[in-house]
């Protein structure tokens, strides 16, 4: 993006551009060069990546089954390490092997690959700020620091791996330049995103509350309850500000930007969008089988028509339609729990 109107959006790429001619697709089965450092420029990166996040992983599974406490924290802190240099060691792995791609094309790590090491990261800070009693994630102070703790993650990963690296700009994702949109362009991206997001607001609630009722479940709270205006200040601004701004520097920004290069811009609105509903759906913690598939289908009902708009805002509007319109749905929805209660 260049600017905040419609023609913010990177040309379309063709569709023929491939990958270097310089790497020819390996022989063997489909799929068989996973497992195989041949013909790679960083064999070393690969390997530790493999090793280190299967070695993660093992560490993960075995921790419930330590004979004592201090032995499974001690699984669990080396797993989560080892997992998280693991995913970092991929990404990079994967930027190295991309690297002559066509400039019109996507060169990063893959979208997927990030927010494995933007979960890591996150999930390892949080568990050193709860052993040290710092916060508790179901008061308000503690939402607010909890989803803030997140959007950095993405921030940092995304700078780290894909901006430093020159896979994409800011600009490339939608952000604006200075210098290259005005005011008045970004008002009129806020008021045009706000506008549309209302009324797909509505019908958005209307379908989950008749979903909702023919499949006999709520949608799950993950919102903390206020004691005081202060507590409740925290839950808005969490909920209206740093979530928005945080989910669409991932999930559009960089998610749908990167696909876009690739796959062009429709088949990348819907893998972003249908990514944004999987990650919604770990919000759910029920009792009972029938009643976390049933608030899994109501979520994803919800979510993913959602991440549709917001990913045609963003094509649209880049960046400031995205926030915009995320801003709004979030906002709306704090209303109506505030008119309820």
């Amino acid at each position: 993006m260049t600017g905040a109107g419609p023609t913010a959006a990177p040309e379309e790429p063709e569709r023929d551009l491939g990958d270097s001619p310089l790497t020819p697709s390996p022989p063997g089965p489909p799929g068989g060069s996973i497992f195989s450092l041949e013909g790679r420029r960083a064999p070393g990166l690969y390997l530790v990546a493999w090793v280190l996040s299967v070695g993660g992983v093992v560490l993960l599974f075995l921790a419930p089954m330590a004979s004592s406490d201090l032995a499974r924290m001690v699984f669990v802190a080396v797993g989560a390490v080892a997992l998280l240099v693991g995913l970092a060691a991929a990404a990079g792995s994967q930027i190295v092997e991309r690297r002559d791609r066509h400039p019109q094309r996507y060169r990063g790590a893959a979208p997927l690959l990030v927010f494995g090491v933007v979960l890591a990261a996150s999930s390892i800070l949080s568990t050193l700020l709860l052993g040290t009693g710092w916060f508790d994630p179901e008061a308000p102070i503690g939402f607010l620091t909890g989803l803030s703790l997140v959007a950095a993650g993405y921030a940092v990963v995304v700078w780290l791996f894909v901006v430093k690296s020159g896979s994409l700009s800011w600009a490339d994702m939608g952000w604006p330049v200075r210098g290259t949109s005005t005011a008045r362009e970004v008002l009129r991206s806020v008021g045009a995103s706000v506008a549309v997001m209302l009324p797909m607001t509505l019908g958005i609630l209307l379908i989950g509350g008749l979903i909702g009722t023919l499949l006999g479940v709520e949608a799950p709270s993950v919102l903390p309850t206020p004691g005081d205006s202060l507590e409740a200040l925290a839950v808005a601004i969490a909920a209206a500000v740093v979530a928005p701004v945080g989910e669409e520097l991932f999930f559009r920004g960089f998610a749908l930007t990167a696909w876009r290069r690739d796959l062009g811009a429709r088949t990348a609105i819907v893998r972003s969008a249908v990514f944004f509903a999987l990650i919604h759906i770990v919000n759910i913690t029920t009792t009972s089988f029938a009643e976390g598939a049933g608030q899994a289908l109501l979520q994803t009902a919800v979510i993913l028509p959602l991440g549709l708009v917001l990913g045609w805002l963003f094509v649209r509007h880049g960046m400031v339609g995205a926030i915009s319109g995320h801003v709004t749905y979030n906002a709306f929805l704090l209303l109506l729990l505030l008119i309820s209660s």
